[in-house]
């Protein structure tokens, strides 16, 4: 354990041995979801589980420099833990990945407070609306912000028009009016509340916004329903 100085507060800084091993609980994460026949989507066979946990870890790495003093290690271990839960079924998956973190937890020797901080973060992650909470703690804000800056934006437009595709559309149209109903979501929304992370959601927002307007141009549409 190592105390830190934070804004004139001590705070404590938990570290499981010498380093922790981000590989070994990837791989872990990884065989659970896959030994649960959980590692794709049922309705989405493109959608990787385990894809997703890892670029919601690369977010995170991302927009931790506008928190220099949190607990790295606490950020980074809950993204990583964050959904596989899923291998126990979607219903209540945030509890349920908790639970298989502190087992993993107990079995290498973690220290406890570390253990309780993370399984709390992971509990958590599905309350976006804790974003909006000033007790919430730094480590849980970068979590719920990396979660949700992933699948947005190009790769949001991406999901929409694999889904749509997969049902045989009539038209480009189709791919269109699916966008609206699910990537435009973004554009009148501004859940960010740290700095980076707030830059890279209006370039998501920028983005989509661009996409539809020349999709629209191309369709020779000239007008169109209100983005959601």
């Amino acid at each position: 354990m190592v105390i830190g100085l934070k804004n004139g507060i001590i705070k404590k800084r938990f570290i499981c041995g010498d380093f922790m091993n981000y590989e070994e609980m990837f791989e872990f994460v990884r065989k659970t979801l896959e030994d649960a026949d959980s590692l794709y989507s049922k309705k989405y066979s493109f959608r990787n589980r385990f894809e997703h946990i890892k670029r919601v870890f690369n977010w995170c790495e991302r927009i931790l420099p506008d928190y220099p003093l949190c607990n790295k290690e606490v950020c980074l271990t809950s993204c990583i833990f964050h959904d596989v839960g899923y291998a126990k079924g979607k219903e209540n998956h945030a509890n349920e990945s908790a639970k298989i973190f502190i087992n993993y937890a107990v079995e290498h020797k973690f220290d406890y407070e570390f253990t309780m901080e993370v399984a709390n973060n992971i509990s958590l992650h599905s309350n976006k609306e804790l974003l909006n909470d000033k007790s919430t703690s730094e480590e849980l804000i970068l979590l719920l912000e990396a979660d949700l800056l992933d699948e947005e934006g190009a790769i949001g437009i991406a999901w929409d028009l694999l889904g749509e595709g997969a049902k045989n559309p009539a038209s480009y149209k189709n791919g269109l009016d699916c966008i609206y109903e699910h990537s435009a979501h973004i554009l009148n929304q501004d859940y960010m509340i740290t700095p980076l992370a707030k830059k890279y959601w209006e370039d998501k927002k920028a983005f989509v916004k661009r996409f539809i307007e020349e999709l629209r141009k191309d369709l020779f549409i000239s007008e169109q329903k209100e983005e959601q």
